[in-house]
């Protein structure tokens, strides 16, 4: 299986153009005053979550570098960050309104986001990961 941490650069460009385009299409779908209807069946809360998951599994995938050890702290940090300004700048928008559970929903979609990007970096490792693991393993002696 492919590792979902070791890309090539021309992988990363295309997951950071991805994630630019996928950014301005949710901008933009949250500050038209009347926005094109994707599905009346799905409710708003479930689009907003799904939105966040995204956007949290690709900013993830752009920010997970072997230098930042702690790069899931700035993916919630600009999510959640964003996801407040998103909601209280769509008050600008006439006929659209702040909602708390609009930002809930973000929340737990970034959540789940998150969980779902280490969990598959957990079962996809990259090979560099493998070879470390084997080589920390090797280093226990036998008893």
């Amino acid at each position: 299986m492919p590792s979902i941490r070791k890309m090539t650069i021309f992988g990363v460009r295309v997951v950071l153009i991805v994630l630019v385009v996928y950014w301005l299409t949710i901008f933009a779908g949250t500050h038209l005053a009347h926005p094109p209807e994707i599905s009346s069946t799905i409710n708003d809360k479930v689009k907003h979550f799904v939105a966040y998951l995204g956007l949290t599994v690709l900013l993830s995938a752009v920010l997970d570098l072997p230098a930042r050890k702690r790069w899931w702290i700035i993916v919630i940090a600009i999510v959640a960050t964003y996801g407040i300004v998103d909601e209280l700048t769509q008050q600008l928008v006439p006929g659209r309104v702040a909602d708390v559970k609009d930002y809930v929903a973000d929340l737990v979609g970034m959540i789940v986001g998150l969980g779902l990007y280490v969990t598959a970096t957990k079962l996809f490792p990259a090979k560099s990961d493998i070879a470390k693991s084997d080589i920390a393993k090797s280093d226990i002696p036998d008893r």
